[in-house]
């Protein structure tokens, strides 16, 4: 890191330097400025476990003390700094104020420790667990993409019960069929056209029953199947009947494995001390109650 080496003087002059100790300044326009202990750290989480992978960057300035040095950081000690705003030049019309005497290299050092201290203890990035699927969320995934992704994953299971349920509502269907089939090759033109008709209505309830075990959701009823319509024939009944049967399992299947997609855990991941790397530290001047 290079910066300006600064030690103490009079606000407003530009100090000596004082060893090793790079001087940084948050541009926040003319005033009174404070120097403050400064971090700016990546933490690179690779967890085995939940196989969750980011790289998230915080910068965070401390104000300069020798409690600071020595006690444990809360969050109330720390303040988020945008990094792209700081530089190692003073500020048109700041005015610093000097470094503390107790403030040198060996001092920043345990500030550097009391930094990392405080992260392993209280930074932590939430992610979320699906036990029934056994997934955990990835980096940046929302709550809401997380569950359609639990869900697509609950397609495979979901889809072998649709096949088994299917398969028996085929059975219930061919029963129906060889109840209402009437005998074939009749020349009278009524049972001609009443077999027509059969086989239509088969042929039709066929298909939207089908549908239904295809897809996998429920689309809306045809109009003719409104509360309002008229009451058709025993089969057409029967064949109503059935496919209500069929929509509401299919319905209470789907319910269930959306239940399974948005039963979430919450968990707050930890950094261990290999995940933190410090990009950048030294002393920060900023703007007075900034």
């Amino acid at each position: 890191m290079t910066g300006g080496k600064w030690g103490d003087d009079e606000p407003g002059r530009r100090p000596e330097s004082r060893g090793d100790i790079d001087c940084l300044y948050l541009s926040s326009g003319a005033g009174d400025y404070v120097p403050r202990y400064y971090a700016q750290v990546r933490i690179d989480f690779s967890d085995v476990r939940t196989g969750f992978r980011a790289s998230i960057d915080l910068a965070k300035a401390v104000d300069l003390s020798t409690g600071a040095a020595e006690l444990p950081w809360v969050d109330d000690m720390t303040v988020d700094v945008d990094p792209s705003r700081i530089g190692t030049s003073l500020p048109e019309g700041a005015l610093p104020r000097p470094l503390p005497a107790f403030v040198d290299a060996p001092f920043l050092s345990l500030m550097e420790t009391q930094c990392v201290r405080y992260l392993l203890r209280s930074f932590a990035v939430c992610i979320y667990r699906n036990s029934e699927l056994g997934v955990w969320s990835a980096s940046g995934e929302a709550v809401p993409e997380f569950v359609a992704r639990c869900l697509e994953l609950a397609e495979g299971p979901m889809r072998g019960e649709l096949d088994r349920l299917r398969d028996r509502y085929n059975r219930r269907f061919e029963q129906l069929r060889e109840k209402y089939a009437l005998a074939s090759g009749s020349e009278d033109l009524a049972e001609a056209r009443l077999q027509s008709r059969s086989r239509d209505l088969f042929s039709r309830f066929s298909e939207r029953i089908a549908g239904l075990f295809l897809r996998g959701d429920l689309p809306p009823l045809p109009a003719a199947a409104s509360p309002t319509r008229t009451a058709g024939s025993e089969q057409e009944e029967r064949l109503r009947g059935l496919e209500g049967d069929a929509r509401r399992e299919v319905a209470a299947l789907r319910a269930q494995y959306e239940e399974k997609a948005g039963a979430l855990d919450e968990y707050r991941l930890h950094p261990n001390l290999k995940d933190i790397h410090f990009v950048r530290s030294g002393v920060l001047w900023m703007l007075r109650g900034a």
